[in-house]
């Protein structure tokens, strides 16, 4: 007989694992990339493309499946995955077919990305205590996320690289196997209707929902603008203290883990101080705030010459997108139906999604050819446009 989970505790906990699975993966394996296989700033970006391409291509299909069959099945199928996917990434050395591990990867993400927030929902029947987990939740994902840097590290520094990176991947499926035995699901109901008749309806309504909502629709315009421009940052983040230069005694893997940890103390500093200043400000406001001081952040690394400007750039940058994604999930959830709840979700996933693929397409090729900085600075105009979208909210 299963036993189950308070829904709140499971929440994030399930967040806890998958930030440090994924954070340990990330520390190791973009060093990885950038020093071992010495990919090329237009591969680091076309790896990301693929990631977030399947990502936007599975997005609405596996919503609305969350929406028509079970939330919890669909979280669960997630994890158990992602697992095998992840350490593929980091045995593979051929471009291509880590290229085909970013696919399954976005497409194992979609399984879970929008489902949890809709489940958790259903479960708690409580607008107002999913708001505070949300924030909780953005918490324990900075926290999390400074977990794995020292689980990478000690990994590394014990084993291999690679092996740092299957141990993470590991550790995503058995928590996949934990969920399948603990997480209940008592608020969904189910469709009588035609499976395929129910799919069409469900991607129609929360198509039409984004369309003539005003809320939504701007928030999908916005982050579809702040993926374009952020996504720079997150496929060319250590390319770009690379090429500014870094010291040849220091390991890129102790680097990109002083990153990580850093980033994660500020965004846990920077929440914080929203949480008890604008808790009473609305979603919207905040967030145009955010992205503005994103867009500020991206262009501090865009125009410095000298590595410590460029860290904290990158420290300032995380932190407030960190910080950004619960107000961007309130502000969807607040305006979405109860029976499309996970497929309006994956809408906003799969715009911001959209932005990051034409990043690695466009700001890609702009890195390759005029240079980093180059496309950093592009990126932070695009960011300071999605605040002023957002403003309007």
């Amino acid at each position: 007989m299963r036993r189950t989970a308070d829904p709140a505790w499971l929440f994030l906990a399930t967040t806890a694992v998958l930030a440090a699975g994924t954070n340990a993966k990330w520390i190791v394996f973009m060093p990885r990339l950038v020093d071992d296989l010495q990919l090329e700033p237009y591969q680091l970006a076309l790896l990301g493309t693929a990631l977030e391409l399947s990502g936007i291509i599975g997005e609405i299909p596996t919503g609305a499946v969350a929406d028509l069959i079970s939330r919890r099945l669909s979280i669960i199928a997630s994890f158990v995955i992602m697992g095998p996917i992840l350490a593929l990434a980091g045995v593979f050395e051929s471009f291509w077919l880590i290229a085909l591990t970013q696919v399954g990867w976005g497409l194992a993400w979609t399984l879970h990305s929008g489902a949890d927030v809709a489940w958790l929902t259903d479960e708690l029947r409580s607008p107002d205590r999913v708001d505070r987990l949300l924030i909780s939740r953005a918490k324990v994902q900075l926290a999390a996320n400074a977990l794995g840097v020292p689980i990478a590290l000690a990994l590394v520094a014990t084993t291999t690289r690679t092996t740092a990176i299957v141990v993470a991947g590991a550790s995503i499926s058995a928590w996949g196997l934990v969920l399948a035995m603990t997480m209940p699901e008592t608020g969904f109901e189910r469709t009588a209707r035609a499976a395929g008749a129910e799919f069409k309806r469900i991607v129609g309504v929360g198509t039409r929902l984004t369309a003539r909502t005003r809320p939504l629709r701007l928030l999908a315009i916005s982050s579809l603008f702040y993926g374009l421009g952020s996504g720079v940052v997150d496929h060319l983040d250590l390319a770009r203290l690379v090429e500014v230069g870094i010291p040849s005694d220091v390991d890129e893997v102790f680097l990109y883990g002083a990153l990580a940890l850093v980033q994660a103390a500020a965004g846990i500093v920077l929440i914080r101080l929203i949480e008890r200043r604008l808790i009473d400000v609305p979603a919207a406001r905040v967030l145009s705030l955010l992205m503005l001081l994103a867009g500020v952040a991206i262009a501090v690394t865009a125009g410095a010459n000298v590595g410590w400007a460029i860290f904290v750039g990158l420290v300032m940058q995380e932190a407030l997108r960190m910080t950004a994604e619960p107000f961007i999930t309130m502000i969807a959830n607040s305006h979405s139906e109860s029976d499309v709840r996970a497929t309006m979700l994956s809408f906003m996933s799969q715009a911001y999604a959209g932005g990051e693929i034409l990043s690695g397409v466009f700001l890609g090729v702009v890195a390759s050819v005029a240079g980093i900085g180059t496309a950093f600075a592009i990126g932070a105009i695009i960011v300071v446009g999605s605040s002023l979208i957002s403003s309007r909210i």
